[in-house]
């Protein structure tokens, strides 16, 4: 994975030669041993899954023309398409398929996703909403149609059994195997001026009549800026039957906290007593304003709803108050050294402006303090799952493992299923 020696400075693609950067996904995560339990993370370990989540990040995010094809190099226009906006939308599962063309056409890009997992919405500095989207890959999509996953009556058919395809390399007894692959993007509408600081779309956000402050739908055409991306992959390697979960975020979002904690900091029931603590700086970010201390950290806002025009986080007719964020979890040490290998080879792109909090994979068995035998035991996306960083079942691997479809059977991992009529 990480290169023939395992040398970390010639990692960035798949294939010979390594020293390059390459549109080719990582299917499988080879160094990995079975026999071997890894109730902490060290380097040794770890590292080859913090370049897998970036192998994975920049080939999702490579350029590509209309039909699909990617483009020669990375590139440096923050607005291209890329591989991903290629993918199924999550709602568009349940219908017809689209052309990857179409992602392209503002009509065609539709964000109905105004809220966290917990249900909790999130607002910027700036008194505006963050938005999601999820997308599944071509190998996700089709086995879900051709296996009439989409209809509860498939899902019944299916039984308990459902197993979505893993990905490996190939081998003397077998052809390569593109692995399944779960996206979610976060966004946040930014102006042109920091725009090209961010990987931009401009869709049309469409809001309900329940989350309007006029009580009636709306549709916003705005730009947006990604802040967050969460990659989940099932591959036959490295324990990836149980996913592969990889998640980024923007440099500028959050500060971590005073008290922050490293990510083998596990032998505590309350891990943060006394709540979130910020850190000593003047830096404004996305979601952290270091001239109010008095600001709640880490709490869902009060009831907001959407107003005609930005800022349009309101309650009432007040503007909302912005979220106060700060990362819980420090970054592990030897993932910073990826994340600055990676982000200085990406240099001049707009890639370069991301980082990868961590990667979390199945490394040792179940225990009462690994339930899922998780490594890092703790992983979140402050974007993504703000108010849940001191779950204690650590939001990934813990939390998918709970999901099942609409007709309550075992889902491998995925809340997607839980749609189907």
């Amino acid at each position: 994975m990480a290169g023939e020696a395992g040398d970390l400075t010639d990692c960035f693609c798949v294939f010979a030669p390594y020293d390059r950067l390459c549109p080719d996904f990582p299917n499988d995560q080879t160094d990995f041993s079975r026999n071997f339990e890894y109730r902490v993370i060290n380097t040794a370990a770890h590292n080859p899954f913090d370049v897998f989540s970036w192998q994975a990040f920049v080939a999702l995010n490579w350029p590509v023309a209309q039909d699909g094809t990617p483009l020669e190099t990375i590139g440096l226009d923050p607005v291209a398409l890329r591989v991903w906006q290629c993918f199924r939308e999550r709602d568009s599962l349940f219908e017809q398929s689209t052309a990857c063309a179409s992602s392209n056409d503002p009509a065609a890009l539709i964000i109905r996703d105004l809220v966290q997992a917990d249900g909790n919405v999130l607002i910027d500095q700036a008194g505006n909403f963050t938005v999601y989207q999820t997308r599944v890959s071509p190998v996700v999509a089709d086995f879900i149609r051709q296996n009439e996953l989409h209809t509860q009556a498939g899902q019944a058919a299916a039984g308990p059994g459902i197993a979505f395809p893993m990905g490996h390399r190939a081998g003397a007894d077998h052809p390569a195997a593109p692995a399944s692959i779960l996206l979610k993007t976060t966004w946040r509408i930014v102006t042109p001026d920091p725009a090209k600081d961010y990987l931009t779309r401009r869709p049309i956000i469409d809001v309900p009549a329940k989350h309007s402050a006029a009580g009636r739908p709306a549709g916003h055409g705005v730009t947006l800026g990604m802040v967050g991306m969460h990659t989940v992959t099932r591959t036959h390697s490295g324990n990836g039957g149980e996913r592969i979960w990889s998640t980024f975020k923007h440099r500028a979002n959050a500060p971590v906290a005073a008290h922050a904690r490293g990510v083998n900091s596990i032998y505590s029931d309350d891990p943060f007593p006394g709540g979130s603590t910020p850190p000593s700086t003047t830096t404004h970010h996305n979601y952290f304003a270091p001239d109010c201390p008095n600001c709640p950290k880490n709490t869902p806002p009060i009831a907001a709803t959407w107003a005609d025009a930005p800022p349009f986080a309101v309650t009432g007719k007040d503007p909302a108050q912005p979220s106060q964020i700060v990362r819980c979890w420090k970054i592990f040490k030897s993932t910073a050294a990826v994340n600055a290998l990676w982000q200085a080879r990406l240099s001049g792109t707009v890639l370069a402006n991301y980082m990868v909090i961590s990667t979390q994979w199945r490394g040792a068995n179940n225990s009462p303090l690994f339930e899922h035998g998780e490594g890092p035991r703790f992983l979140t996306n402050t974007r993504m799952e703000s108010f849940q960083q001191d779950a204690n079942d650590g939001p990934c691997l813990g939390r998918h493992a709970e999901a099942t479809t609409a007709v309550g059977t075992a889902p491998n991992f995925s809340f997607l299923l839980q749609k189907a009529d």
